[in-house]
Protein backbone atom coordinates (compact mmCIF):
# COMPACT_ATOMS: atom_id res chain seq x y z
CA UNK A 1 0.00 0.00 0.00
CA UNK A 2 2.39 2.49 0.91
CA UNK A 3 4.61 1.31 -2.39
CA UNK A 4 1.40 2.22 -4.22
CA UNK A 5 1.39 5.94 -2.71
CA UNK A 6 4.71 6.54 -3.68
CA UNK A 7 4.21 5.75 -6.97
CA UNK A 8 1.36 7.88 -7.03
CA UNK A 9 2.99 10.47 -4.89
CA UNK A 10 5.66 10.65 -7.60
CA UNK A 11 3.66 10.41 -10.67
CA UNK A 12 2.19 13.68 -9.60
CA UNK A 13 5.16 15.19 -8.90
CA UNK A 14 6.37 14.54 -12.40
CA UNK A 15 3.38 15.33 -14.07
CA UNK A 16 2.91 18.78 -12.43
CA UNK A 17 6.96 19.64 -13.10
CA UNK A 18 7.88 22.46 -15.17
CA UNK A 19 10.93 21.30 -16.61
CA UNK A 20 10.05 18.61 -19.33
CA UNK A 21 10.38 14.96 -17.98
CA UNK A 22 10.55 12.51 -20.57
CA UNK A 23 11.14 8.45 -20.31
CA UNK A 24 12.48 6.53 -22.19
CA UNK A 25 13.24 2.71 -22.75
CA UNK A 26 15.66 0.63 -23.73
CA UNK A 27 15.49 1.63 -27.38
CA UNK A 28 15.22 5.46 -26.85
CA UNK A 29 11.67 5.75 -27.41
CA UNK A 30 9.25 7.64 -25.20
CA UNK A 31 7.14 6.13 -23.10
CA UNK A 32 6.61 9.11 -20.45
CA UNK A 33 5.36 12.45 -21.81
CA UNK A 34 4.77 14.94 -19.01
CA UNK A 35 2.52 18.23 -18.61
CA UNK A 36 6.32 20.56 -18.68
CA UNK A 37 7.49 18.47 -21.89
CA UNK A 38 3.80 19.24 -23.56
CA UNK A 39 4.16 23.00 -22.89
CA UNK A 40 7.91 23.27 -23.56
CA UNK A 41 8.02 21.30 -27.34
CA UNK A 42 4.33 22.04 -28.02
CA UNK A 43 3.74 18.15 -28.29
CA UNK A 44 1.19 16.03 -26.46
CA UNK A 45 1.89 13.01 -24.60
CA UNK A 46 0.10 10.89 -26.83
CA UNK A 47 1.61 12.03 -29.77
CA UNK A 48 4.86 11.38 -28.36
CA UNK A 49 4.35 7.93 -27.08
CA UNK A 50 6.68 5.44 -28.90
CA UNK A 51 8.73 8.22 -30.78
CA UNK A 52 12.59 8.38 -30.77
CA UNK A 53 14.15 11.19 -28.86
CA UNK A 54 15.58 12.27 -32.14
CA UNK A 55 12.20 14.11 -32.89
CA UNK A 56 12.76 16.58 -30.17
CA UNK A 57 16.23 17.50 -31.02
CA UNK A 58 17.48 19.77 -34.43
CA UNK A 59 18.60 17.84 -37.07
CA UNK A 60 21.83 18.12 -37.03
CA UNK A 61 23.02 17.59 -33.53
CA UNK A 62 20.65 14.20 -33.48
CA UNK A 63 23.27 12.02 -34.51
CA UNK A 64 25.76 13.56 -31.48
CA UNK A 65 23.52 13.36 -28.99
CA UNK A 66 22.65 9.79 -30.01
CA UNK A 67 26.16 8.99 -29.57
CA UNK A 68 26.26 10.31 -25.93
CA UNK A 69 22.90 8.83 -24.76
CA UNK A 70 24.50 5.64 -25.93
CA UNK A 71 28.06 6.35 -24.17
CA UNK A 72 25.79 6.72 -21.03
CA UNK A 73 23.91 3.56 -21.29
CA UNK A 74 27.00 1.88 -21.64
CA UNK A 75 28.66 3.75 -18.77
CA UNK A 76 29.16 3.53 -15.05
CA UNK A 77 27.22 6.38 -14.52
CA UNK A 78 23.96 6.23 -13.21
CA UNK A 79 22.93 10.19 -13.49
CA UNK A 80 24.54 13.70 -15.21
CA UNK A 81 22.83 16.31 -13.84
CA UNK A 82 22.30 19.85 -15.62
CA UNK A 83 25.36 21.49 -13.95
CA UNK A 84 27.42 18.56 -15.34
CA UNK A 85 27.13 18.95 -19.27
CA UNK A 86 27.04 21.72 -21.15
CA UNK A 87 23.78 23.29 -23.00
CA UNK A 88 21.91 21.81 -25.63
CA UNK A 89 19.27 22.74 -28.41
CA UNK A 90 15.48 21.88 -27.94
CA UNK A 91 13.33 21.88 -31.22
CA UNK A 92 9.54 22.83 -30.93
CA UNK A 93 6.50 21.37 -33.02
CA UNK A 94 6.66 24.17 -34.85
CA UNK A 95 10.36 24.31 -35.86
CA UNK A 96 11.83 26.72 -33.49
CA UNK A 97 15.18 25.55 -31.77
CA UNK A 98 15.41 27.06 -27.89
CA UNK A 99 18.30 26.64 -25.73
CA UNK A 100 17.93 24.00 -23.10
CA UNK A 101 19.47 22.34 -20.53
CA UNK A 102 19.05 18.11 -20.00
CA UNK A 103 19.87 16.05 -17.26
CA UNK A 104 20.03 11.83 -17.57
CA UNK A 105 19.41 9.14 -15.16
CA UNK A 106 19.35 5.12 -15.10
CA UNK A 107 16.69 3.70 -13.59
CA UNK A 108 15.28 0.04 -13.47
CA UNK A 109 11.67 -0.28 -13.53
CA UNK A 110 9.78 -3.38 -13.16
CA UNK A 111 12.58 -5.07 -14.31
CA UNK A 112 13.24 -3.25 -17.08
CA UNK A 113 16.20 -0.71 -18.19
CA UNK A 114 14.41 3.36 -18.29
CA UNK A 115 16.39 6.35 -18.62
CA UNK A 116 14.77 9.47 -17.15
CA UNK A 117 15.78 12.54 -19.18
CA UNK A 118 14.89 15.98 -17.44
CA UNK A 119 15.15 19.31 -19.72
CA UNK A 120 14.64 22.37 -18.69
CA UNK A 121 14.15 25.56 -21.06
CA UNK A 122 16.68 28.20 -20.79
CA UNK A 123 15.72 30.72 -23.88
CA UNK A 124 14.26 33.18 -21.17
CA UNK A 125 17.14 33.29 -19.09
CA UNK A 126 19.46 32.93 -22.29
CA UNK A 127 17.63 36.17 -23.36
CA UNK A 128 17.92 37.94 -20.67
CA UNK A 129 22.00 37.63 -20.36
CA UNK A 130 21.88 39.19 -23.82
CA UNK A 131 20.19 41.72 -22.91
CA UNK A 132 22.20 41.99 -20.04
CA UNK A 133 25.37 41.41 -22.44
CA UNK A 134 24.24 44.37 -24.79
CA UNK A 135 23.85 46.95 -22.05
CA UNK A 136 27.09 46.28 -20.78
CA UNK A 137 28.25 46.00 -24.44
CA UNK A 138 26.90 49.45 -25.46
CA UNK A 139 28.02 51.31 -22.57
CA UNK A 140 31.92 50.81 -23.36
CA UNK A 141 31.30 50.75 -27.39
CA UNK A 142 29.25 53.81 -27.57
CA UNK A 143 32.29 55.32 -25.26
CA UNK A 144 34.68 54.67 -27.82
CA UNK A 145 33.77 57.16 -30.52
CA UNK A 146 33.09 60.97 -29.98
CA UNK A 147 32.69 60.75 -33.68
CA UNK A 148 29.03 62.10 -34.27
CA UNK A 149 28.52 59.63 -37.47
CA UNK A 150 30.25 56.92 -35.95
CA UNK A 151 28.01 56.99 -33.02
CA UNK A 152 24.52 56.96 -34.94
CA UNK A 153 25.30 53.96 -37.08
CA UNK A 154 26.44 51.72 -33.39
CA UNK A 155 23.07 53.42 -31.79
CA UNK A 156 21.20 51.69 -34.63
CA UNK A 157 23.51 48.48 -35.18
CA UNK A 158 24.10 47.19 -31.53
CA UNK A 159 20.69 45.84 -30.93
CA UNK A 160 20.20 44.14 -34.16
CA UNK A 161 18.92 41.16 -34.06
CA UNK A 162 18.35 40.61 -30.44
CA UNK A 163 15.71 43.74 -30.27
CA UNK A 164 14.77 43.90 -33.80
CA UNK A 165 15.74 42.41 -37.22
CA UNK A 166 16.13 46.03 -38.85
CA UNK A 167 16.63 49.30 -37.16
CA UNK A 168 16.08 53.11 -38.06
CA UNK A 169 17.47 55.71 -36.08
CA UNK A 170 15.46 59.16 -36.45
CA UNK A 171 16.96 62.43 -34.88
CA UNK A 172 15.42 66.01 -33.95
CA UNK A 173 16.95 69.02 -35.48
CA UNK A 174 17.13 72.30 -33.77
CA UNK A 175 14.81 73.70 -35.59
CA UNK A 176 12.48 70.99 -34.95
CA UNK A 177 12.17 68.65 -37.64
CA UNK A 178 13.64 65.26 -38.33
CA UNK A 179 15.81 62.88 -40.13
CA UNK A 180 16.39 60.01 -40.58
CA UNK A 181 20.02 59.18 -39.45
CA UNK A 182 20.96 55.55 -40.02
CA UNK A 183 19.82 52.37 -40.43
CA UNK A 184 20.76 49.02 -40.09
CA UNK A 185 19.51 45.35 -41.37
CA UNK A 186 20.27 42.03 -39.49
CA UNK A 187 21.07 40.35 -42.88
CA UNK A 188 24.26 41.93 -44.45
CA UNK A 189 22.90 41.46 -47.23
CA UNK A 190 19.88 43.34 -46.82
CA UNK A 191 22.87 46.11 -45.94
CA UNK A 192 21.96 48.74 -49.09
CA UNK A 193 18.36 48.65 -48.78
CA UNK A 194 18.20 49.19 -45.30
CA UNK A 195 21.02 52.24 -45.76
CA UNK A 196 18.50 53.57 -48.28
CA UNK A 197 16.40 54.29 -45.77
CA UNK A 198 18.64 57.15 -44.09
CA UNK A 199 18.11 60.72 -45.31
CA UNK A 200 20.13 63.70 -45.42
CA UNK A 201 17.53 66.01 -45.73
CA UNK A 202 15.33 67.05 -42.35
CA UNK A 203 11.43 66.97 -42.88
CA UNK A 204 8.85 68.92 -41.16
CA UNK A 205 7.14 67.90 -38.65
CA UNK A 206 3.47 67.27 -38.85
CA UNK A 207 1.46 67.43 -35.31
CA UNK A 208 -1.67 65.72 -37.13
CA UNK A 209 0.71 62.69 -37.67
CA UNK A 210 -0.43 59.52 -35.31
CA UNK A 211 1.25 58.28 -32.63
CA UNK A 212 3.58 56.16 -34.46
CA UNK A 213 5.38 59.12 -35.69
CA UNK A 214 8.95 59.28 -34.25
CA UNK A 215 9.04 62.98 -34.39
CA UNK A 216 6.10 62.36 -31.59
CA UNK A 217 7.25 59.24 -29.74
CA UNK A 218 10.66 61.48 -28.89
CA UNK A 219 9.04 63.68 -27.06
CA UNK A 220 7.16 60.89 -24.86
CA UNK A 221 8.82 59.39 -21.91
CA UNK A 222 8.18 55.76 -22.23
CA UNK A 223 8.80 53.43 -24.96
CA UNK A 224 5.93 52.17 -27.07
CA UNK A 225 4.98 48.46 -28.78
CA UNK A 226 3.31 49.42 -31.99
CA UNK A 227 1.41 46.98 -34.21
CA UNK A 228 -0.25 48.98 -36.66
CA UNK A 229 2.48 48.50 -38.67
CA UNK A 230 0.67 50.29 -41.84
CA UNK A 231 0.32 53.61 -39.68
CA UNK A 232 3.79 52.84 -38.57
CA UNK A 233 4.89 53.39 -42.66
CA UNK A 234 2.72 56.22 -43.50
CA UNK A 235 3.79 58.41 -40.77
CA UNK A 236 7.85 58.15 -40.84
CA UNK A 237 7.77 57.28 -44.49
CA UNK A 238 6.08 59.44 -45.96
CA UNK A 239 7.92 59.64 -49.23
CA UNK A 240 7.09 56.62 -52.23
CA UNK A 241 10.56 55.88 -52.76
CA UNK A 242 11.17 55.29 -48.51
CA UNK A 243 8.22 53.94 -48.01
CA UNK A 244 8.44 51.02 -50.22
CA UNK A 245 11.93 50.08 -49.57
CA UNK A 246 10.71 50.05 -46.06
CA UNK A 247 7.59 47.88 -47.01
CA UNK A 248 10.37 45.82 -48.33
CA UNK A 249 12.13 44.98 -45.59
CA UNK A 250 9.13 43.46 -44.17
CA UNK A 251 7.58 44.74 -40.33
CA UNK A 252 4.94 43.20 -37.93
CA UNK A 253 6.50 45.01 -34.79
CA UNK A 254 7.97 47.71 -34.09
CA UNK A 255 9.54 49.25 -30.82
CA UNK A 256 9.94 52.94 -30.88
CA UNK A 257 11.85 54.11 -27.91
CA UNK A 258 12.30 57.79 -27.43
CA UNK A 259 16.15 59.09 -26.87
CA UNK A 260 16.55 62.01 -24.29
CA UNK A 261 19.36 63.92 -23.54
CA UNK A 262 19.09 66.46 -20.59
CA UNK A 263 15.55 66.65 -20.11
CA UNK A 264 15.09 67.25 -23.84
CA UNK A 265 13.86 65.03 -26.48
CA UNK A 266 16.78 64.34 -29.02
CA UNK A 267 15.28 61.55 -31.45
CA UNK A 268 13.64 58.05 -31.54
CA UNK A 269 14.97 54.75 -32.41
CA UNK A 270 12.65 52.60 -34.24
CA UNK A 271 13.18 48.25 -33.84
CA UNK A 272 11.74 46.42 -36.03
CA UNK A 273 10.44 41.93 -36.26
CA UNK A 274 9.67 40.80 -39.20
CA UNK A 275 8.50 37.37 -38.93
CA UNK A 276 5.07 37.09 -39.17
CA UNK A 277 3.12 37.36 -35.92
CA UNK A 278 6.43 38.11 -33.87
CA UNK A 279 5.76 40.83 -31.11
CA UNK A 280 7.97 42.52 -28.58
CA UNK A 281 7.44 41.78 -25.30
CA UNK A 282 7.43 44.26 -21.91
CA UNK A 283 10.84 43.01 -20.96
CA UNK A 284 12.13 43.66 -24.30
CA UNK A 285 11.05 47.47 -24.16
CA UNK A 286 12.18 47.90 -20.66
CA UNK A 287 16.04 46.82 -21.66
CA UNK A 288 15.23 49.03 -24.95
CA UNK A 289 14.45 52.29 -22.73
CA UNK A 290 17.74 51.35 -20.83
CA UNK A 291 19.87 50.91 -24.13
CA UNK A 292 18.06 54.10 -25.23
CA UNK A 293 19.66 56.23 -22.17
CA UNK A 294 22.98 54.95 -23.26
CA UNK A 295 22.60 55.97 -26.51
CA UNK A 296 21.29 59.26 -26.03
CA UNK A 297 23.95 59.75 -23.58
CA UNK A 298 26.92 58.81 -26.07
CA UNK A 299 25.17 61.36 -29.20
CA UNK A 300 25.09 64.27 -26.64
CA UNK A 301 28.71 63.94 -25.41
CA UNK A 302 29.86 63.38 -29.27
CA UNK A 303 27.58 66.35 -30.17
CA UNK A 304 29.41 68.65 -27.29
CA UNK A 305 32.88 66.95 -28.34
CA UNK A 306 31.97 68.32 -31.76
CA UNK A 307 30.87 72.01 -30.43
CA UNK A 308 33.94 72.15 -28.64
CA UNK A 309 35.91 71.41 -31.74
CA UNK A 310 34.30 73.52 -33.90
CA UNK A 311 34.71 76.22 -30.93
CA UNK A 312 38.19 75.89 -30.76
CA UNK A 313 37.87 76.04 -35.05
CA UNK A 314 36.18 79.27 -34.34
CA UNK A 315 38.82 80.67 -32.08
CA UNK A 316 41.65 79.78 -34.16
CA UNK A 317 39.99 81.81 -37.13
CA UNK A 318 39.28 84.72 -35.00
CA UNK A 319 42.49 84.57 -33.76
CA UNK A 320 43.85 84.32 -38.04
CA UNK A 321 41.84 87.11 -38.79
CA UNK A 322 42.79 89.64 -36.44
CA UNK A 323 46.82 88.81 -36.81
CA UNK A 324 46.04 89.04 -40.85
CA UNK A 325 43.40 92.24 -40.90
CA UNK A 326 43.85 94.18 -38.05
CA UNK A 327 48.10 94.01 -38.99
CA UNK A 328 47.36 96.44 -41.92
CA UNK A 329 45.51 99.24 -40.50
CA UNK A 330 47.84 99.21 -37.13
CA UNK A 331 50.71 98.85 -39.23
CA UNK A 332 49.44 102.37 -41.07
CA UNK A 333 48.86 103.81 -37.61
CA UNK A 334 52.44 102.61 -36.14
CA UNK A 335 54.35 103.70 -39.45
CA UNK A 336 52.44 107.37 -39.96
CA UNK A 337 53.07 108.47 -36.03
CA UNK A 338 56.44 106.90 -35.94
CA UNK A 339 57.10 109.52 -38.70
CA UNK A 340 56.03 112.04 -35.99
CA UNK A 341 58.57 110.88 -33.30
CA UNK A 342 61.16 110.24 -35.38
CA UNK A 343 60.96 113.77 -36.26
CA UNK A 344 64.71 115.85 -34.82
CA UNK A 345 64.15 118.55 -31.74
CA UNK A 346 64.10 121.90 -33.79
CA UNK A 347 61.95 120.60 -36.68
CA UNK A 348 59.64 123.62 -37.45
CA UNK A 349 57.54 121.97 -40.06
CA UNK A 350 54.30 121.13 -39.03
CA UNK A 351 54.47 117.86 -36.96
CA UNK A 352 52.02 115.97 -39.62
CA UNK A 353 50.16 116.47 -42.88
CA UNK A 354 46.40 116.74 -43.20
CA UNK A 355 46.45 113.53 -45.38
CA UNK A 356 48.66 111.83 -42.97
CA UNK A 357 46.06 112.83 -40.39
CA UNK A 358 43.47 111.63 -42.75
CA UNK A 359 45.34 107.96 -43.37
CA UNK A 360 45.64 107.78 -39.54
CA UNK A 361 41.55 108.05 -38.86
CA UNK A 362 40.89 105.99 -42.39
CA UNK A 363 42.99 103.04 -40.82
CA UNK A 364 41.92 103.76 -37.03
CA UNK A 365 38.01 102.93 -38.27
CA UNK A 366 39.20 100.36 -40.38
CA UNK A 367 40.53 98.23 -37.04
CA UNK A 368 37.27 99.70 -35.46
CA UNK A 369 35.23 98.06 -38.01
CA UNK A 370 36.76 94.93 -38.23
CA UNK A 371 36.32 94.91 -34.56
CA UNK A 372 32.93 95.83 -34.61
CA UNK A 373 31.92 93.01 -36.89
CA UNK A 374 33.89 90.21 -34.37
CA UNK A 375 31.43 91.64 -31.92
CA UNK A 376 28.55 91.15 -34.17
CA UNK A 377 29.54 87.71 -35.14
CA UNK A 378 29.52 86.86 -31.44
CA UNK A 379 26.13 87.71 -31.29
CA UNK A 380 24.79 86.13 -33.79
CA UNK A 381 26.49 82.84 -32.92
CA UNK A 382 24.81 83.11 -28.77
CA UNK A 383 21.56 84.23 -30.50
CA UNK A 384 22.05 88.01 -28.76
CA UNK A 385 22.27 90.44 -31.97
CA UNK A 386 19.38 93.00 -31.28
CA UNK A 387 17.35 95.32 -33.54
CA UNK A 388 16.05 97.88 -32.35
CA UNK A 389 13.07 97.85 -35.32
CA UNK A 390 10.77 101.10 -36.20
CA UNK A 391 9.28 101.77 -39.45
CA UNK A 392 11.35 102.41 -42.61
CA UNK A 393 11.06 103.49 -46.03
CA UNK A 394 13.00 101.10 -47.43
CA UNK A 395 13.23 103.11 -51.11
CA UNK A 396 14.59 106.03 -49.16
CA UNK A 397 17.15 103.96 -47.45
CA UNK A 398 18.08 102.23 -50.57
CA UNK A 399 18.29 105.63 -52.46
CA UNK A 400 20.42 106.84 -49.76
CA UNK A 401 22.61 103.74 -50.28
CA UNK A 402 23.11 104.32 -53.99
CA UNK A 403 24.44 107.57 -53.91
CA UNK A 404 26.63 107.31 -51.30
CA UNK A 405 28.55 103.99 -53.70
CA UNK A 406 28.35 105.93 -57.05
CA UNK A 407 31.26 107.74 -56.60
CA UNK A 408 32.64 104.25 -55.97
CA UNK A 409 31.21 103.03 -59.03
CA UNK A 410 32.60 105.57 -61.26
CA UNK A 411 36.26 105.58 -60.03
CA UNK A 412 35.59 101.32 -60.60
CA UNK A 413 34.66 102.23 -63.97
CA UNK A 414 31.04 100.45 -63.85
CA UNK A 415 27.54 100.84 -64.48
CA UNK A 416 25.32 101.61 -62.10
CA UNK A 417 21.13 100.29 -62.52
CA UNK A 418 18.78 101.79 -60.13
CA UNK A 419 15.35 99.88 -60.36
CA UNK A 420 13.43 100.95 -57.02
CA UNK A 421 9.59 101.32 -55.93
CA UNK A 422 9.28 104.79 -55.20
CA UNK A 423 5.49 103.65 -53.60
CA UNK A 424 7.31 100.99 -50.95
CA UNK A 425 4.96 100.41 -47.77
CA UNK A 426 7.24 101.65 -44.59
CA UNK A 427 8.44 98.25 -43.05
CA UNK A 428 9.73 97.46 -39.43
CA UNK A 429 13.38 96.72 -39.09
CA UNK A 430 16.56 98.67 -37.35
CA UNK A 431 17.72 101.31 -40.15
CA UNK A 432 21.39 101.07 -38.92
CA UNK A 433 21.55 97.29 -39.62
CA UNK A 434 19.85 97.03 -43.17
CA UNK A 435 22.26 99.79 -44.32
CA UNK A 436 24.68 97.59 -43.22
CA UNK A 437 23.62 94.84 -44.72
CA UNK A 438 23.10 96.91 -48.02
CA UNK A 439 26.84 98.00 -47.81
CA UNK A 440 28.22 94.73 -47.52
CA UNK A 441 26.50 93.91 -50.62
CA UNK A 442 26.94 96.66 -52.76
CA UNK A 443 30.51 96.39 -51.48
CA UNK A 444 31.02 92.83 -52.65
CA UNK A 445 29.47 93.38 -55.58
CA UNK A 446 32.51 96.21 -56.67
CA UNK A 447 34.65 94.21 -55.56
CA UNK A 448 34.20 91.40 -58.06
CA UNK A 449 32.51 93.04 -61.17
CA UNK A 450 35.37 94.20 -63.59
CA UNK A 451 36.05 97.02 -65.13
CA UNK A 452 33.23 97.89 -67.47
CA UNK A 453 30.73 95.46 -66.01
CA UNK A 454 27.35 96.63 -64.28
CA UNK A 455 25.87 96.02 -61.32
CA UNK A 456 22.32 96.98 -60.66
CA UNK A 457 20.35 97.28 -57.50
CA UNK A 458 16.46 96.56 -57.28
CA UNK A 459 13.48 96.87 -54.35
CA UNK A 460 10.19 96.17 -54.87
CA UNK A 461 7.30 94.77 -52.96
CA UNK A 462 6.52 90.87 -53.56
CA UNK A 463 2.85 89.94 -51.88
CA UNK A 464 3.35 90.64 -48.52
CA UNK A 465 7.49 91.00 -48.43
CA UNK A 466 9.59 93.60 -49.94
CA UNK A 467 12.33 92.80 -51.86
CA UNK A 468 16.04 94.20 -52.76
CA UNK A 469 18.70 92.62 -54.76
CA UNK A 470 21.95 93.58 -55.84
CA UNK A 471 22.89 91.98 -58.97
CA UNK A 472 26.28 92.30 -60.80
CA UNK A 473 28.54 90.84 -63.82
CA UNK A 474 31.10 89.35 -61.70
CA UNK A 475 32.88 85.70 -62.24
CA UNK A 476 29.48 84.35 -60.65
CA UNK A 477 29.92 81.17 -58.15
CA UNK A 478 29.59 78.03 -58.59
CA UNK A 479 26.52 75.95 -57.19
CA UNK A 480 29.00 73.76 -55.03
CA UNK A 481 29.96 76.58 -53.57
CA UNK A 482 26.80 78.53 -52.79
CA UNK A 483 25.28 77.00 -49.76
CA UNK A 484 28.74 77.76 -47.77
CA UNK A 485 28.47 82.00 -49.03
CA UNK A 486 26.90 82.53 -45.78
CA UNK A 487 28.93 80.67 -43.34
CA UNK A 488 31.81 82.12 -40.80
CA UNK A 489 35.23 82.77 -42.53
CA UNK A 490 34.16 80.95 -45.87
CA UNK A 491 35.19 82.73 -48.75
CA UNK A 492 35.09 80.78 -52.37
CA UNK A 493 38.51 79.46 -52.59
CA UNK A 494 39.44 80.07 -56.10
CA UNK A 495 38.71 83.74 -55.54
CA UNK A 496 41.51 86.25 -53.78
CA UNK A 497 40.96 86.58 -50.15
CA UNK A 498 39.11 90.15 -50.10
CA UNK A 499 38.38 91.04 -46.07
CA UNK A 500 37.41 88.49 -42.83
CA UNK A 501 34.85 86.80 -44.52
CA UNK A 502 32.23 87.46 -42.17
CA UNK A 503 30.30 89.95 -43.61
CA UNK A 504 27.50 87.90 -45.25
CA UNK A 505 27.41 85.77 -42.37
CA UNK A 506 26.70 88.89 -40.38
CA UNK A 507 24.60 90.08 -43.05
CA UNK A 508 22.51 86.67 -42.95
CA UNK A 509 22.10 87.18 -39.08
CA UNK A 510 20.60 90.76 -39.33
CA UNK A 511 18.30 89.79 -41.47
CA UNK A 512 17.27 86.40 -39.53
CA UNK A 513 16.89 89.40 -36.80
CA UNK A 514 14.18 90.57 -38.78
CA UNK A 515 12.32 87.80 -39.61
CA UNK A 516 12.85 87.69 -43.49
CA UNK A 517 15.11 85.66 -45.80
CA UNK A 518 18.46 85.80 -47.72
CA UNK A 519 20.00 83.96 -50.13
CA UNK A 520 21.67 84.29 -53.77
CA UNK A 521 20.89 83.59 -57.13
CA UNK A 522 24.22 82.39 -59.13
CA UNK A 523 26.19 80.62 -61.58
CA UNK A 524 29.63 80.45 -62.93
CA UNK A 525 30.27 82.87 -65.87
CA UNK A 526 26.63 85.24 -65.50
CA UNK A 527 26.95 87.01 -62.10
CA UNK A 528 25.45 86.89 -58.97
CA UNK A 529 22.20 88.32 -57.73
CA UNK A 530 22.12 88.18 -53.71
CA UNK A 531 19.21 89.75 -52.42
CA UNK A 532 16.94 89.69 -49.35
CA UNK A 533 13.42 89.61 -48.55
CA UNK A 534 11.74 91.10 -45.21
CA UNK A 535 7.96 91.13 -43.92
CA UNK A 536 5.68 93.98 -44.41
Amino acid sequence: MADTHSHAALAAIVEIAADAIIALDDNFRIVRFNKGAEHIFGWTEDEMLGQPLDRLLPMATRAMHRGHIRTFAEGDTESRRMAERREISGLRRHGEQFPAEASIARVTMDGARTFMVTLRDVSERRRNEERQKLLATAGWVLAASLDVESTMATIAELPVPLLGDWSVLELLTSDGQIRRAAATHVDPRRHDESSGLVSRVAETLDAALPAASAGRVAHETEVQRITDVASWLSANFRDQASRERAESLGASSVLLVPLRAGGRAIGALHLVRTAPGASHTKDEGHVADQFAGLAALALENARLYQESRRAVRERDDMLAIVSHDLRNPVNAIVMLTGAVLSREPGDERPLMEREDVEAIRGAARQADGLIQDLQDVSRIASARLWVECQPVLLSELVTELADMFEPVMEDAVLRFVRRIDEHLPPVQADRHRLAQVLSNLLGNAVRFTPHGGEIAITAERQADRVRVGVRDTGPGVSAGDVPRLFERHWQAPRLLRAGSGLGLFIAKGIIDAHGGEIGVDSALGKGSEFWFTLPL
